[in-house]
């Protein structure tokens, strides 16, 4: 029997992110980067000494925020290797040649850059190592090309997904659902000034340990309001690394801290598109941008298969109208060993696309930038792939917006309304959708964070519900039963709204009591929901059908047959009502009261169970399947044990010649049913034909059990038996 749904949660607005409950916040502190590559400086202590050289480092750490500096090598080492982030290393003055050697080819080491007096000697090296991009003697020159690095490693990490054609609604990724029922989640949630606030608390305890970022952290706090989102997305600060990494690992903490600035960069896109497009036709012309991506060699094969499907940008997207910009983006890629250079080339029709997107020049935080900016997430067509290099490492990319009109787009909406659980709102929608794709771990988070937030005593005991479902799935029943205990708890001392999430509760607790074989917990708890459901529900609801059911899977375990054929009887007469006249779950029902029936010695009741089942199993099974000639056994019985045995005979031998066609040679199920004929041949008076039958049971026996196995035993002394009646 399947679980109950869990309680429903009441429709609240976004999540405090202040925890009364868990005032330390140990979950941020397990969140070592948010950025996609760190900066590590290597200098020499004597080289270090010069004021000039002094300065160089100073201005080169103020340029990238996520750095670390060394002067030591062998300490610089060790952290590299233990170190699981993709890192660029500066490497000042002469310990250029031996260092470089022994980083070169560690995976993690996305490029090297050395700053030297002596540019003639050290550009030497670019000619031997590939992962060099340049020697320099000026700060200026290098912080650009740190910058563009970054910016590089940061674009490589948008979450994508591919969406082959034809679309296999089952088969769509998390990362695909998350961004797109995140977005509709936070697009109703209501945020207020405290929402800022708790933000801004947020970041300043993870980046409690990085002085720079917390310097623009207190310039994001001071001056929020006075800038556009789109000029602080564009700024180089924390924000944008910040959504990729929540949105690339679904971080449930993070994305509800940031998602009032996600639902305000997506208005003023939505605002200024329509502004330059909507309310100006002559801005409707067809135009084409740019992207450049590095794809890992697993991703750019699913891109390759996906030709013709689509791809979805599962963040938003700043896009370029400088082809050479982009292809220069996809050339560096290219050179990095794990990588494929990917230069995006995307063509946009602003008649045919409710996908909101907007130019950021005069809003971006360089004025100067002439792009397109895309809100989250954005879907194009995969028109064609093409080499742009003779060793396949930069490739180009054809896409189109995806039109309204889309037969696909239209699809992957209905469905995704469909996975927006109706008896989920709000935030919980996500945790939900990570259980039914089995990130339970993320799930479990997600659910933790929750549960920190929530004063709302209803909401808890929801959420409580939730974590024991996990914990079951996992197979931790103690766990499982703790939250479900908690839950139920809440419940007693704060009715739910809706009773019946109370009965789910103890449907769902007692089936972990009976997975612990706790059978009397089990009865109580699946009592109590009996009892609250026969309250409230139809008299012919499905729910009815599962209580009643696993109450009388109870009550055999207890030995308690006649109240369990009662229970049995009550979930078939609604079973019958509300599913189709063939369907195997009403097999199952009727074999049950069968089994219950027979071994209670009312063999005319278990018969007339048993034959409506073969009915129905003779209409969906092929004629060979081995539960047909299960049921044709218990059959034979049935009559052997009312004395009709010639109808007993009949069905054994239905019995043995499906089982000897569809079974293994020495299968015990064909030793089984040789022996029954040999007993029925023996009730028949047919001495000589049960001798025959019982050999070949005892053959089957000796082969297929073990010598003291009681079943070969018992064939023994039936063949014993009949050698006394010859």
């Amino acid at each position: 029997m399947g679980a109950g749904k869990p309680g429903s949660i009441k429709n609240t607005d976004q999540p405090s992110t202040t925890s009364e409950h868990n005032p330390e916040r140990r979950r941020v502190n397990n969140i070592q980067n948010i950025r996609s590559i760190r900066m590590i400086c290597l200098y020499n202590t004597a080289d270090s000494k010069s004021k000039d050289w002094q300065q160089a480092i100073a201005d080169i750490q103020q340029a990238v925020h996520n750095n670390i500096t060394f002067s030591d090598s062998d300490q610089c080492l060790e952290f590299i290797q233990n170190d699981d982030m993709r890192v660029c290393v500066v490497i000042f003055g002469s310990l250029g040649q031996e260092f470089i050697s022994r980083i070169h080819d560690m995976p993690q080491v996305d490029s090297v850059f050395i700053y030297s007096d002596n540019r003639p000697r050290d550009e030497q090296l670019i000619k031997l190592w590939t992962k060099i991009n340049g020697v320099f003697r000026d700060t200026a020159p290098i912080c650009r090309v740190l910058k563009k690095t970054i910016q590089q490693c940061e674009q490589n990490t948008i979450p994508l997904s591919f969406l082959p054609s034809p679309i296999v609604l089952d088969q769509l990724d998390l990362p695909f659902l998350y961004a797109h029922i995140l977005k509709e989640v936070i697009l109703t949630s209501n945020f207020e000034e405290k929402h800022l606030k708790e933000f801004i608390d947020y970041c300043r305890e993870l980046f409690a340990n990085n002085k720079e970022e917390l310097v623009d952290v207190k310039e994001f706090e001071s001056k929020y309001r006075t800038q556009t989102p789109i000029w602080w997305y564009t700024n180089d600060c924390f924000l944008n690394p910040m959504l990729n990494y929540a949105l690339r690992t679904m971080n449930g903490e993070m994305i509800t801290s940031i998602s009032f600035f996600i639902v305000d960069l997506h208005r003023q896109i939505v605002q200024l598109h329509q502004e330059q497009y909507k309310s100006k036709p002559s801005s409707s012309a067809i135009f084409t941008v740019y992207h450049a991506q590095g794809l890992t060699k697993v991703d750019f094969e699913q891109l390759k298969k996906s030709r013709g499907g689509l791809i979805s940008f599962n963040n938003f997207l700043l896009t370029s109208k400088n082809s050479k910009h982009s292809l220069s983006f996809a050339q560096d890629n290219g050179t990095k060993g794990d990588l494929v250079g990917i230069m995006f080339i995307m063509k946009i029709d602003p008649s045919q696309s409710s996908f909101p997107f907007a130019s950021v020049r005069d809003v971006s935080y360089s004025n100067a930038e002439d792009g397109i900016l895309f809100s989250m997430p954005t879907l194009f067509r995969i028109n064609d792939i093409k080499r742009l290099a003779a060793n396949n490492r930069v490739q180009e990319v054809s896409l189109t917006l995806v039109s309204d009109k889309d037969k696909d787009l239209a699809l992957l909406t209905n469905y995704i309304r469909q996975e927006n659980t109706p008896d989920k709102q709000g935030w919980y929608q996500l945790g939900s959708l990570l259980m039914k794709m089995n990130y339970l771990d993320k799930a479990e988070q997600f659910y933790q964070f929750l549960l920190d937030q929530t004063k709302d005593m209803t909401n808890k005991a929801a959420i409580y519900s939730q974590l024991g479902q996990i914990k079951d799935i996992e197979k931790k029943y103690s766990e499982a039963t703790a939250f479900y205990e908690k839950a139920i708890a809440i419940y007693q001392k704060t009715p739910p709204t809706d009773q019946l999430d109370l009965a789910n509760l103890y449907f769902n607790i007692g089936l972990i009591y009976s997975k612990i074989d706790n059978t009397s917990k089990a009865i109580s708890a699946h009592k109590e929901a009996l009892k609250i459901r026969e309250q409230l529900l139809p008299p012919d609801h499905i729910d009815l059908a599962k209580s009643y059911g696993n109450v009388g899977l109870l009550c055999v375990n207890s030995n308690d047959y006649s109240a369990a054929i009662s229970y049995f009887e009550k979930e078939l007469l609604i079973n019958e009502k509300i599913l189709p006249a063939n369907h195997p779950g009403l097999a199952v029902c009727l074999m049950d009261i069968g089994m219950l029936s027979y071994n209670n010695g009312n063999y005319s009741k278990a018969l007339s169970s048993f034959e409506k089942a073969l009915e129905i199993r003779q209409k969906i099974l092929p004629p060979n399947h081995p539960d047909l000639a299960e049921l044709y056994n218990i059959i034979g019985l049935a009559y052997n044990n009312m004395s009709d045995h010639s109808k007993a005979l009949s069905n054994h031998e239905k019995a043995l010649d499906i089982r000897e066609k569809a079974l293994p040679k020495n299968h015990p199920d064909i030793g089984a049913s040789l022996n029954n004929i040999g007993v029925t041949h023996e009730n028949m008076e047919n001495h000589v034909k049960a001798r025959s039958f019982l050999v070949r049971a005892i053959e089957n026996g000796e082969c297929s059990l073990s010598p003291d196995d009681p079943i070969l035993q018992m064939r023994k002394e039936n063949l014993e038996r009949i050698k006394e009646k010859l």
